[in-house]
């Protein structure tokens, strides 16, 4: 490899490429030219597998030479710059050489579309009819070579981007997995619950798997969302929680949504999370409008979205499931250029 910089040489990096990803091109010898295949496939054992049609013109090269290259990635994106010259790609992928076997045993073809129904996400152990497995072929390739290759900005580009504020007398700081056990006590409480959609969590286990994308998230380039929790500065209590969801369009659009313990309602610091949300909006996001939506009989967060200067926009009929019953909605939003006093 002619850039060592990027080639990935961590075995536990190429056994997640290719655990994780989702198609595998193979490329075949037609002639001495190269003839090449998108597969969904299945990865365990040090082997692909991949289902196809009895018969076709692969399986036709595949019989007179069972030698393949073959490519999978994990990531290929493109990252966009102000400049012409600022525009990069992030990649992480591996090339790799190996012979494909076409299984006939019944057991054996079971075992890889097995292999490739776990991998897809289905399940591990599946029951398939004789009939339907006699009408389709498994392909196995056994890798023999394998090389990995990342953009040279794949640490600086993963790296999360974290991105805290402060008011008066607030913190809001980006949450992790440490915050998880808070924001189920927060989640857990009725009050606060009563006009959100997600409803009270069973566990702090079903909290934690509704957190940890949205923790993961902290690593998307550009960043959809940003969840902060609240904190007092005085004391660094934390009392809440807070969001914003980005657009990431030409229409820079951003809803924002907070929540505090019952012990902080009525104090004025909803409002001041609020205003704070709406300026970092506008100043550090550069949004357009930011929104805001609000069950019809939550009257504390209409007064608190008014207060910070939002206007109704309108209403949307039952579109809240809150409790097993369809609730309305006001809109509420704010644009760039509306007057405010903050």
């Amino acid at each position: 490899m002619r850039k060592t910089n990027q080639e990935i040489t961590d075995n536990a990096i190429l056994e997640e490429i290719l655990s994780d990803s989702e198609i595998c091109r193979i490329a075949m010898n037609d002639g001495g030219v190269p003839y090449i295949l998108p597969f969904n496939y299945g990865y365990k054992y040090n082997c692909i597998y991949i289902h196809s049609a009895l018969e076709g013109k692969k399986i036709d090269l595949l019989k007179n030479n069972k030698k393949v290259c073959f490519e999978i990635e994990q990531k290929a994106e493109l990252i966009k710059h102000k400049t012409t010259c600022g525009w990069a790609t992030k990649y992480r992928s591996v090339v790799g050489y190996g012979e494909v076997e076409i299984v006939n045993d019944f057991s054996e073809k079971e075992k890889g579309l097995n292999i490739i129904m776990a991998h897809n996400g289905g399940l591990e152990k599946n029951s398939f009819e004789k009939k339907n497995v006699d009408r389709v072929l498994v392909l196995k390739l056994k890798i023999d070579k394998l090389k990995g290759k990342q953009s040279s900005n794949w640490n600086k580009e993963t790296e999360k981007k974290i991105f805290n504020i402060e008011s008066e007398n607030l913190q809001l700081i980006e949450i992790s997995e440490e915050d998880i056990e808070e924001i189920h006590r927060l989640h857990s409480i009725p009050e606060v619950e009563e006009f959100n959609t997600i409803g009270i969590p069973d566990s702090i286990k079903e909290t934690k798997k509704l957190m940890l994308p949205v923790i993961d998230g902290q690593s998307v380039i550009p960043r959809k969302s940003y969840t902060w929790k609240i904190l007092l500065k005085e004391s660094g209590e934390f009392i809440g929680l807070a969001g914003m969801f980005l657009s990431n369009d030409k229409f820079r659009l951003g809803e924002f949504y907070y929540k505090l313990f019952p012990g902080f309602w009525g104090k004025g610091f909803a409002t001041e999370t609020s205003k704070r949300l709406i300026k970092a909006g506008f100043e550090d996001f550069g949004l357009h409008k930011v929104e805001a939506g609000v069950a019809t009989g939550n009257t504390a967060s209409i007064r608190v979205l008014e207060k910070s200067g939002m206007a109704r926009e309108g209403l949307r009929r039952k579109i809240l499931p809150i409790h097993g019953e369809w609730v309305d909605n006001y809109h509420y939003a704010i644009v760039e250029d509306d007057l405010r006093d903050y």
